[in-house]
């Protein structure tokens, strides 16, 4: 997730709440783990990407002799520690507490027992120490009883069907991750549409499974059935972050980035995966900055883009706001348009080194964009969403449309608050009419 500085800050605050919240009692002691049921063989998990990591959907029992079991149903086993994959409930606004229905179901075909339940953390539940237990499954038999620490093989849905690499360009390797989307006989389906997601500031310098699993950004289309590619590049960034944009190393290597990725995507067209003509980019925090350059560099090679509650890419808007809260947005939407008709905008490949060019302004302004933010943002200002919009209206955009989720709309799906900066959460998951992801499939 983006941990920028007040980011951390509300974090730790939102911990510092659940601490305060369970003083007057003695901390528990830790849960120790159940121990393994000794007709247990072997146990795989069957896990999603979510929002903050994994869920499991499915696990899947070997046992040593079928006999044990036979006659059991749903009703003798009981999954603990299994919250949702939220910081807290929405409900309540407390810790995300363990579910009070898990929905169990079970099949046994011969030694294998399989249970479905309500999707749960894979990391397990928070206790008042505001750290997780790992899920435990107790049955009527204890010679069934296991737990997390003793699952054998871990699955992940769509990240398992990956292609993991590493590619370089300019002097730099970046690694990547690539979904192509396949038949109904496993075959990979040609020039598809490709979706190419920028990582956050939180990510920048992580290994490339954290970037693969710090949100759905992979796995969203997927997920939701649709037939298109999906890539993200674990980028090694000084964190880009406030007033960055007045770095010019700093933005270099953003757009170095780009050009990287750019590259990349070149050759996944020349290999007939990706259709050339249906390339679209979305990024968050400081990936929405990311987005906000790479289409300011290749704008005529995009059919669309969602920045969503963008960073800094072009002029400092966060910081100033923060120091002057009434300073006229006028002056930053001023700010934007010169940048963007300067001859200095962006940073291009020339084949040799990144130089100043400028920006393609007529395709930057006929990309039609999709601008994300939720309305009390307090890490990223929902100011930026409209400054950025208004200046792309002065040099002609007509199909832009900004998306603002309210703070009840944010807390409703468990991010209001000091959490409403994760807007791209919620997108990933909206598929709604007029939606971002809706807006973003028709267009396939």
């Amino acid at each position: 997730m983006k941990k920028h500085v007040f980011m951390a800050m509300a974090l730790l605050s939102v911990s510092a709440v659940a601490h305060a919240q369970f003083a007057w009692q003695t901390p528990p002691p830790e849960e120790p783990a159940p121990v393994k049921g000794k007709a247990v063989e072997n146990v795989e998990v069957f896990t999603a990407v979510d929002d903050w990591g994994t869920v499991v959907k499915k696990i899947e029992v070997t046992v040593k002799n079928p006999k044990v079991l036979k006659k059991l149903t749903a009703a003798d086993f009981d999954i603990q520690n299994n919250a949702a994959n939220t910081l807290y409930d929405v409900e309540t606004g407390l810790n995300s507490a363990p579910y009070t229905d898990d929905q169990v179901a079970i099949q046994v075909d011969g030694k294998v027992l399989t249970i479905t339940a309500k999707p749960f953390d894979a990391e397990g539940a928070r206790n008042a120490r505001f750290r997780k237990d790992p899920w435990k499954v107790v049955c009527s038999n204890p010679d069934l009883n296991f737990s997390a620490a003793d699952v054998n093989k871990t699955n992940i849905e769509v990240i398992d069907d990956c292609i993991k690499g590493s590619y370089t360009f300019g002097g730099i390797t970046r690694e990547y991750m690539l979904y192509l989307p396949k038949d109904a006989n496993g075959n990979v389906i040609p020039n598809v549409p490709l979706f190419v997601w920028q990582i956050g500031g939180g990510e920048y310098n992580q290994s490339l499974m954290t970037v693969a699993l710090a949100n759905r950004c992979l796995a969203s289309l997927p997920q939701h059935n649709q037939k298109c590619a999906t890539l993200v590049f674990a980028l090694a960034n000084p964190n880009y972050s406030y007033s960055a944009s007045l770095d010019p190393e700093k933005i270099k290597l953003v757009d170095l980035n780009n050009a990287l990725q750019m590259a990349f995507i070149d050759e996944l067209i020349a290999q007939g995966k990706v259709d050339g003509s249906k390339l679209f980019c979305a990024g968050a925090s400081s990936g929405g900055g990311c987005t906000m350059r790479f289409m300011m560099q290749f704008a005529n090679r995009f059919k669309a883009a969602i920045p969503i509650c963008a960073m800094d890419p072009i002029v400092p808007i966060h910081m100033p706001l923060r120091e002057k809260p009434g300073t006229n947005a006028g002056e930053f939407t001023n700010q934007v348009e010169q940048v963007w008709r300067s001859a200095q905008a962006v940073y291009k490949w020339n084949g040799t080194e990144m130089v100043a060019q400028p920006m393609d302004l007529a395709a930057f302004a006929k990309l039609p964009m999709y601008f994300v933010h939720a309305q009390d943002d307090n890490t990223c200002y929902v100011q930026s969403t409209y400054i950025y919009s208004d200046a792309r209206k002065r040099l002609g955009a007509k199909d832009d449309i900004i998306r603002i989720y309210s703070d009840d709309e944010m807390r409703a799906y468990g991010f209001g608050g000091m959490l409403s900066h994760f807007s791209w959460c919620r997108m990933l998951n909206d598929y709604g009419q007029g939606s971002a992801m809706d807006w973003l499939i028709k267009k396939f």
